[in-house]
């Protein structure tokens, strides 16, 4: 059976770690023809922000966070590394890793790549792993990116 991806989604957290699994994906996208989405989910706003001089809404505050993570999307759609690939951008919010596969089932994605932060014992028991949530939640296949990793994918073919 041969795999054929055509929907690629990478989930992004804004970090240089999270930029992990770009060259991989891009790889993919570039060898099957694919369209790659970037993905950054925005968690909930809890609550209103007060400064001493202003008041932010819930509202105000994610069109804020949805401009910034949209301007940093369009950042990395127009490094010359990937240039010619077919990319689009999506800002959500909610739980992390239940929004990434909410979003996985919704645009039939062949293919989750993220990075894992490759945390182990309590830290991973303290702080989660939205990674290892994807991976055994999804119904797609995930290519898991461990952070560290050499990036240059130049001579993975």
């Amino acid at each position: 059976m041969e795999a054929k991806y055509k929907r690629i989604l990478v989930p992004l957290d804004g970090s240089q770690l999270a930029e992990g699994a770009l060259p991989h994906a891009a790889m993919l996208a570039r060898l099957c023809d694919a369209e790659m989405t970037l993905l950054i989910v925005v968690p909930p706003i809890n609550s209103v922000i007060e400064t001493t001089t202003e008041t932010y809404s819930i509202d105000e505050q994610w069109e804020t966070r949805k401009s910034q993570a949209l301007r940093y999307l369009a950042s990395i759609r127009e490094r010359p590394d990937y240039s010619g690939l077919k990319i689009q951008t999506e800002v959500k919010t909610g739980p992390v890793a239940e929004t990434i596969l909410q979003y996985a089932e919704n645009h039939n994605v062949d293919l989750i790549g993220i990075t894992t932060h490759g945390r182990s014992g309590v830290q991973r028991w303290v702080w989660g792993s939205t990674a290892e949530k994807v991976l055994r939640a999804a119904r797609t296949t995930v290519m898991l990116v461990r952070s560290g990793v050499p990036r240059d994918v130049s001579a993975a073919c």
